[in-house]
């Protein structure tokens, strides 16, 4: 562990999982079987980009409550249960809030609008009346939905300190966890995983739910990565350990990123029609393909990221508020290029460049330095301030 107890690999990897949900939802509209209610662009689709999707959503959110539960330990800890709540409120609750009100709107926008103007069919005079409607009844939470998530998770950890778990739970957790990193532990893991996907989900997949209510098989699922967090922190020196099998774990994810591409994608028609022992194995397929990539990509950024850099603390800073406004920007393009002479093969990549370009710009000249950022991330000052008050 390191002297100042930063780990700066996990503070990485949790902006580039949010990072990756732009490249993600960028290239949905160029698959070959784009999601239900997202623009779909018949000029051009590619199974790379299934393969592509398959791979990110297998672990980008499981490795972001993850870590999001290695740091809620550490910080409860560290501050104790008041200031705990101070914080988290600061910089959780208050974003999830705000973009509620100012963000949310500007995401769904432009979903509805392809789903109820474009894809519909509607004559150009009638849009409003076939969009608005719509858009001002509820949509959903959109991409907020595991800010949600997050804040019943910290209700649920600060419910069971105050519970004071006996020193035998303790004991108990403890021997589950002796070992957490190795082999033997992570296929301990990929079962438990199984077991949550098979009596809980009907299909292989796990998509999210921007329901209101929280699903309990969703709540169940993403809460198991926040505890496992947790349990991770627990054995401290242990997520070092995982770091000794990082291209093991990496090689084995991407293995079965194959196994359920094929499984799910390639064999697409029959893939809905798994029962019985048959689904049972492909969900185990999946589980093992999250949680190989989960910990193979844990332990690469603390086996080669692990160290302070200025630059990716400023990437740490405004992934953020990328992820949080990137939505409207991507299904807008999607849908203007719709409309446009750029090349197929083109269009995705300007969909991602286009917002990750706006998004940037945004957050450095409109965001760092202000009360937003001080909300999303703690104040920061500019280089010229910082210099001043050296030579000062």
């Amino acid at each position: 562990m390191q002297k100042n107890n930063r780990i700066y690999g996990l503070d990485a990897l949790r902006a580039i999982a949010m990072l990756l949900g732009i490249l993600l939802h960028a290239i949905i509209a160029y698959k070959m079987y784009p999601n239900p209610s997202w623009p779909a662009d018949n000029e051009y689709h590619s199974y790379t980009f299934d393969a592509l999707y398959l791979f990110i959503h297998s672990f980008r959110m499981q490795v972001f409550f993850l870590v999001a539960g290695f740091f809620a330990r550490m910080l409860y800890l560290k501050i104790g249960e008041k200031e705990f709540l101070k914080h988290r409120y600061k910089r959780i609750v208050i974003p999830f809030i705000g973009s509620l009100v100012f963000i949310l709107p500007l995401s769904v926008a432009p979903f509805v609008f392809y789903q109820h103007c474009v894809a519909a069919n509607v004559a150009l005079a009638d849009y409003g009346a076939a969009f608005w409607p719509h858009f001002l009844r509820w949509n959903g939470m959109a991409h907020l939905w595991f800010l949600y998530y997050l804040i019943f998770y910290y209700v649920v950890m600060l419910a069971l300190y105050r519970i004071k778990l006996g020193e035998g739970i303790k004991s108990i957790i403890g021997k589950l966890t002796a070992r957490y990193g190795s082999p033997l532990h992570v296929i301990v893991y990929i079962l438990l995983l199984a077991g949550i996907q098979v009596f809980l989900f009907h299909t292989p997949e796990v998509e999210v739910s921007t329901s209101i209510f929280p699903k309990p098989g969703h709540f169940t699922y993403y809460g198991f990565f926040f505890a496992s967090g947790m349990l991770l922190h627990r054995q401290n020196g242990r997520l070092f350990e995982i770091a000794h099998y990082t291209w093991a774990y990496l090689l084995a994810g991407v293995v079965m990123t194959a196994a359920v591409f094929k499984l799910l994608v390639i064999d697409h028609g029959q893939a809905g029609n798994y029962t019985g022992t048959t689904l049972t194995l492909v969900k185990l397929a999946v589980a093992a393909q999250t949680v190989f990539l989960t910990y193979g990509f844990i332990g690469f950024f603390i086996k080669y990221m692990n160290s302070e850099s200025p630059r990716l603390k400023y990437i740490s800073d405004a992934a953020f508020w990328l992820y949080l406004i990137h939505l409207s920007f991507v299904g807008a393009l999607q849908i203007v290029l719709l409309y446009t002479d750029v090349p197929g093969w083109l269009r995705p990549w300007s969909v991602l460049g286009g917002t990750t370009l706006v998004a940037f710009v945004t957050y450095h000249w409109f965001v760092r330095y202000t009360f937003i950022g001080t909300a999303l991330h703690g104040p920061r000052k500019r280089r010229a301030d910082k210099l001043t008050a050296v030579r000062s």
